[in-house]
C-alpha cells in the first residue's frame, strides 16, 4: 500500500477540469513544449520561401494545420487538466520528441520526407490520444467527451503511420482523411460534453488567463520567425550593402506592425462566451498568414537589388492583407469591443481598407523597397489611428491600455 502511495505522489491522475485554478499562470514546462514549435514552423516557413507558388502555399497551410491541431491539443489537455507530477513532464517530453521529428522532415514535404513526417505526426496523434483517454479514464464525468476524441487521434495516428508504407499520392489523402476525422472528433466531444459549473449555451473550453496567454505566446512564436526571416535575407546578402541593411529593417517593421495590431487589439482580452470555438479557430488563418509573411519577408529582402517576381509579391501581400482580416475577425468576437467601441470600430474599419490597399500593391510591379515600404506604411498606419481614437475616447483617468 505504502509502495501504491508513493507511485501515485508522482504519476497522477489528470486534473478534474472543475477543479482547475482560473488564476493559473503558463508554467515554465509550458514554454518548453512550445519552444520546439518554433524549429517546426521554421522549417515549414522556409520551404514556402522556396517554393513560393500557389501549390507550395496550398502545401504550407495544410501541414500548418497539422502542427496547428498538434499544438492545440496539447494546450487544452495542459490547461485543463495538467498536474505538477512526473507523467506530465513524460507526456510532455515524448510529445516535443516527436515534433522534433516532424521538423526534420518537414522541410522535403511533399517528396522524400513525407514517410519520416508521418510516422512523426503519427506517433504525435497517439500521445495525445493517450493523454485524451487517461482523462475519462480517471474522471467519468469527462468520458462523454475524452472517448470520441481519443478515438479520433488514435484513428487519425493509425492512417498517418500507415500512410508511410503507401505510395504518392495516396498516402497524401490519407493524411487528408485523418485530420478530418481529428478535427470531427474534436467536434463531436465538444457537442456532447458541457463543464459542470458552465451555463446552458456556454463554451465548453473556458478561455482562462492562461490559455489566453498560451494563445499570444504562440502568435509571437510565429512573430519571431517573420523577424528571424528577415535577418536571415540581410545575412546571405554579398558584399552587404546600405540598402540591404535598410530592406531588412523593414522586413522587422513588419513583424512589428503586426505584432502591435495583434496585442493592442486581441491579446489579453477574452472572448464573449458563446464565441468561444470562433476565436479560437480564427487564430488559425491569422498565424498562417504571419508564418507565410516571414517566408514572402526572405524572399522579398532576398530580391532587393532585382525586381520582384509576382509569386513572391503576392505571397508577401497577400498573407499580410489575410493577417489583417484575421485580426478584424478575432476582435468582433471579443467582449471588449463593447467597452471601447469608438476604438475597435475606427481601427476595425483601418484594418479593411489597409487589406484593401495591401491586395492593390499586388497589382504593382514595385521592387522590393518600395512594396515593403508600402506595406510597413499600411500597416502601421491602423496603429496610429486606433491610438489616436483610444487616446481621444478613453478617460485617462479610470482607462488602462487595451494591452
Amino acid at each position: 500500500m505504502t509502495g501504491r502511495l508513493s507511485f501515485r505522489r508522482w504519476w497522477q491522475p489528470p486534473g478534474r477540469y472543475e477543479d482547475r485554478p482560473t488564476d493559473r499562470r503558463v508554467t515554465f514546462l509550458e514554454l518548453f513544449f512550445d519552444l520546439v514549435f518554433v524549429v517546426l514552423v521554421s522549417q515549414l516557413a522556409h520551404h514556402l520561401a522556396a517554393d513560393p507558388t500557389w501549390s507550395g502555399a496550398a502545401w504550407f497551410a495544410f501541414l500548418f494545420y497539422a502542427v496547428w491541431t498538434s499544438w492545440i491539443n496539447g494546450t487544452f489537455y495542459y490547461d485543463a487538466h495538467g498536474t505538477n507530477d512526473i507523467s506530465v513532464r513524460v507526456f510532455t517530453f515524448a510529445q516535443m520528441l516527436t515534433v522534433a521529428l516532424m521538423a526534420v522532415f518537414a522541410g522535403d514535404v511533399p517528396g522524400s520526407g513525407a514517410a519520416g513526417f508521418a510516422v512523426a505526426y503519427g506517433l504525435n496523434s497517439l500521445l495525445l490520444s493517450i493523454i485524451w483517454f487517461r482523462t475519462g479514464l480517471h474522471d467519468p464525468s469527462h468520458r462523454s467527451a475524452s472517448n470520441p476524441y481519443s478515438a479520433a487521434y488514435l484513428l487519425g495516428g493509425a492512417l498517418f503511420i500507415a500512410s508511410a508504407a503507401v505510395g504518392e499520392p495516396v498516402a497524401y489523402w490519407m493524411w487528408g482523411l485523418a485530420l478530418l476525422i481529428e478535427s470531427l472528433g474534436y467536434v463531436l466531444s465538444t457537442n456532447r460534453w458541457q463543464p459542470p459549473e458552465s451555463q446552458q449555451g456556454e463554451a465548453t473550453i473556458a478561455t482562462t488567463p492562461s490559455l489566453i496567454e498560451r494563445m499570444g505566446l504562440f502568435v509571437i512564436i510565429v512573430l519571431g520567425e517573420v523577424i528571424v526571416d528577415a535577418i536571415d535575407g540581410v545575412a546571405d546578402i554579398h558584399p552587404l550593402e546600405v540598402d540591404g541593411v535598410i530592406i531588412g529593417l523593414l522586413g522587422v517593421l513588419v513583424a512589428i506592425g503586426l505584432w502591435w495590431i495583434y496585442f493592442d487589439l486581441v491579446s489579453h482580452n477574452a472572448p464573449i462566451s458563446r464565441l468561444t470555438q470562433t476565436w479560437l479557430f480564427l487564430h488559425f488563418p491569422l498565424l498562417v498568414a504571419v508564418a507565410a509573411g516571414g517566408a514572402g519577408v526572405l524572399n522579398t529582402v532576398e530580391h532587393f537589388a532585382e525586381p520582384l517576381p509576382e509569386s513572391v509579391r503576392w505571397l508577401l501581400v497577400g498573407s499580410l492583407a489575410l493577417a489583417v482580416v484575421s485580426v478584424i475577425a478575432l476582435t468582433l468576437t471579443l467582449e471588449v469591443q463593447a467597452q471601447h467601441p469608438e476604438v475597435y470600430r475606427m481601427s476595425g474599419w483601418t484594418l479593411l481598407v489597409s487589406g484593401a490597399l495591401m491586395m492593390m500593391v499586388g497589382t504593382t510591379d514595385w521592387g522590393a523597397k518600395a512594396t515593403l515600404e508600402a506595406l510597413v506604411v499600411l500597416l502601421l498606419a491602423p496603429v496610429i489611428v486606433g491610438t489616436v481614437v483610444w487616446l481621444r475616447y478613453s478617460d485617462p483617468v479610470a482607462a488602462v491600455t487595451i494591452t
